[in-house]
């Protein structure tokens, strides 16, 4: 006679238990193998220290609408938590993207985007507000176009962010793609715009005839004032180098203008350049944009910015209104019917 011995609880259960470990141990290590893929954190961050109006921000050097509503964020190191910079952005509501109003660097070894130019900036935007007619457009580089619509109100062409350049440091060159994600999500980025800001584009780095065609096509029969700054030349070589070459040097100011005009001509002509413009960033640096090739200096971005022979009354189709620092600033004739 068979005698059948009475099995526990714990054993009747062990096959449910052991299969229950083996699916947990499948799903870890598939997360495990998922975290790998993704990039590791950006080498900052931007983190809110305090929000209000321009009357809330005394180091903030622009004359912004009394109902403006303004963050600033700092720019801080992920490894220590170490500031680097202060971030102005305009919040024009939860329908826009973040206006970068003023980006004002707290190390001198770390500067990860072009300068601000504040003062100039708030010439510009006063003169717009004063002498812009209304139904006057404004066509330029997006970011300075937002900033200036965020300032004053003014009608502009390109109303998206798109990525800007960033001047990163070498020991973070394995974190470009952490670095992409970041900006892409704080900026939000648009996905849509980019081609219609890529004719504007093809403009500024086209010969001036055939740059000012495509300029009257962007701007059909409204009445456009286009804006320019002497960085956007850079950063028009940086998205198109084959058929703009722009490089710059920083150099140190001193307490006599005469010195650093020489400093400045002896080693532009050591280096062979003849096209050059000189910027002034802040009271202690001077940048020095220089065109590498002939190419260069006959394309539309080079004979509308102070490079050279620079002679913007000559300039078919286009009529130099204002100057404002490194900004300048023409107005296109209408195209007729």
């Amino acid at each position: 006679m068979r005698v059948r011995t009475k099995q526990s609880w714990l054993s009747r259960r062990l096959p449910y238990l052991y299969g229950a470990l083996i699916v947990i141990g499948f799903l870890l290590i598939d997360w495990a193998g998922y975290d790998l893929l993704l990039p590791d954190p950006a080498p900052y961050r931007y983190e809110l220290v305090s929000e209000g109006t321009i009357a809330n921000f005394p180091d903030l050097v622009l004359s912004a609408p009394s109902e403006l509503a303004i963050r600033k964020f700092e720019a801080r190191l992920d490894t220590d938590g170490t500031s680097f910079a202060d971030v102005y952005v305009a919040d024009l509501g939860a329908e826009f993207a973040p206006v970068l109003l003023d980006w004002q660097d707290r190390s001198t070894d770390l500067s990860i985007v072009v300068p601000s130019r504040s003062a100039d900036l708030n010439d510009l935007a006063q003169a717009v507000k004063l002498h812009l007619p209304d139904d006057g457009v404004l066509l330029g580089w997006w970011d300075t176009s937002r900033q200036l619509h965020a300032l004053t109100g003014v009608q502009i062409v390109y109303d998206v962010n798109l990525p800007r350049p960033l001047f990163i440091p070498s020991d973070w060159e394995d974190d470009f793609l952490a670095i992409e994600s970041l900006e892409k999500v704080f900026w939000r980025i648009s996905e849509k715009g980019g081609q219609d800001f890529e004719r504007f584009l093809d403009a500024l780095s086209n010969q001036m005839e055939d740059g000012l065609a495509t300029l009257n096509q962007i701007a059909g029969r409204q009445k456009v004032f286009i804006v320019v700054q002497l960085s956007d030349a850079y950063k028009l070589a940086l998205a198109r180098p084959d058929l703009v070459r722009v490089g710059y040097r920083d150099f140190a100011a001193s307490k006599d203008i005469h010195d650093d005009i020489t400093q400045v001509k002896k080693w532009v002509e050591e280096q062979g350049y003849a096209d050059y413009a000189v910027e002034t960033l802040g009271w202690a640096k001077k940048r020095v944009y220089y065109l590498r090739d002939r190419e260069s200096a006959n394309t539309l971005i080079a004979q509308i910015l102070p490079f050279g022979t620079f002679k913007p009354t000559l300039l078919d189709g286009l009529k130099l209104v204002a100057n404002y620092g490194s900004y300048w600033v023409y107005e296109m004739d209408p195209q007729t019917p």
